[in-house]
């Protein structure tokens, strides 16, 4: 998964949410706006070494860490046991990496399962895996010193992930509750229509 699609799902969101003046118009706009500095700052400062910086996504990963802040009640125990989790991946990935076919996708399973049932909640789940991702990159840069030949931060495959996966569950919530409403508006227009014969 070294192709950029979370990039292009976030750029492409921007647009269909501009051009249809969804109420989200603003903060995809200040999603693209914030990578797009982010990117300018990867051009400037040139990561060396084993760590790959990447500031464009690591910037959108704050900036969304602190919107789903604002937006969820059950905050530290998903955020502490989702971090669990992927320090567990990092570990498993330092000692035994290939052991496990398919590993990435396990362990990006698990996360997201983990994420959802202790925070119940769509910004629950986005603040636990933002956060357990961001605070995995505090640990593996000074724990993993010496240990990692290269190491791009934040993972390409979970990035990319994270993006497509949040993007398609917000898109199926606003469906759902789209289709909800006009479902709850039918009956009520056919009594009137009864009513009126």
């Amino acid at each position: 998964m070294n192709f950029p699609y979370g990039e292009w799902i976030i750029m492409f969101a921007t647009l269909v949410t501009w051009v249809e003046k969804q109420a989200s118009r603003w903060f995809f706009l200040k999603l693209s706006t914030i990578w797009f500095l982010g990117k300018c700052l990867e051009s400037m400062i040139q990561s060396s070494g084993i760590w790959h910086w990447h500031y464009a996504r690591l910037a959108v990963m704050v900036y969304v860490f602190g919107y789903a802040w604002k937006r969820t009640q059950r905050k530290i125990w998903p955020l502490i046991l989702t971090s669990f989790v992927v320090c567990m991946e990092t570990l498993f990935l330092v000692n035994d990496p290939g052991v496990i076919p398919y590993s990435s996708w396990l362990f990006a399973l698990g996360l997201v399962l983990v994420a959802w049932t202790t925070s119940k909640s769509y910004w629950g789940t986005i603040l636990a895996l933002a956060g357990s991702v961001l605070l995995d990159q505090c640990l593996e840069r000074f724990v993993y010193e010496g240990i990692l030949r290269h190491v791009d931060l934040p993972d390409v495959f979970i990035w990319n992930f994270g993006v497509v996966l949040l993007i398609v569950w917000g898109g199926l919530r606003l469906g759902w509750r789209d289709y909800s409403e006009r479902a709850r508006m039918v009956p009520s227009n056919s009594t009137n229509d009864q009513e009126l014969q």
